[in-house]
């Protein structure tokens, strides 16, 4: 009962997706129009102050859900599930129709959160992966930018040495955040050709 619990604050917590709110409150945009609203959506559209500042929200909701789980009494998987929990409110938010962002930052403070030292590394790899891929020849010719290409390295990683090292909670947690982040970045792709489509 108290995993259940735990799951569905994380999922609302998650579902705070702030590219929209603080787009909506202090600019009267919603970047979900023109791009997702992410940080990294959010500093495309309007400037590096506010999306690293969505970023690192984005990040704290990840950290908030897994204390709010531990708060709760959750088993190690409760705690676990209320991490993944979190990155699926964000891709998938109940508040805002269901249309929300791709869960990288969430990610970063909810796994983190299980899995330190493991995403701390996990983060270094798929930045070093990220600029390698935005000044390799390949850049530009891929539909994808370099962040996400960063993200393909380091979440398989992620998974491995959580498995490597023999962290369960965070062998879970980072197993299927990764397929959350994929399904979604399968969307995003889907839905970015569209908004290309209709220009």
């Amino acid at each position: 009962m108290r995993d259940a619990a735990a799951v569905a604050v994380s999922f609302g917590v998650g579902s705070i997706v702030w590219g929209v709110v603080l787009g909506r409150f202090f600019l009267g945009k919603d970047p979900r129009f023109v791009d997702n609203p992410g940080a990294s959506g959010s500093f495309r559209q309007f400037g590096a102050l506010f999306g690293v500042s969505i970023g690192l929200l984005d990040v704290a909701k990840g950290a908030v859900s897994v204390a709010l789980a531990r708060g709760l009494g959750a088993s190690p998987m409760g705690v676990a599930l209320s991490a993944v929990a979190a990155i699926a409110g964000h891709n998938w938010p109940v508040w805002f129709a269901f249309r929300g962002g791709g869960g990288l930052a969430t990610a970063v403070g909810g796994l983190g959160s299980i899995a330190p030292a493991e995403t701390a590394l996990a983060i270094a790899v798929s930045l070093l992966t990220a600029l390698l891929f935005k000044y390799s020849p390949i850049y530009g010719k891929l539909p994808v930018s370099s962040l996400p290409a960063g993200a393909m390295a380091g979440l398989p990683l992620l998974v491995w040495m959580t498995w490597r090292t023999g962290n369960f909670a965070g062998l879970w947690a980072s197993l299927l955040g990764t397929a959350a982040i994929g399904i979604r970045g399968l969307q995003m792709l889907a839905e970015g050709q569209r908004r290309v489509q209709r220009q």
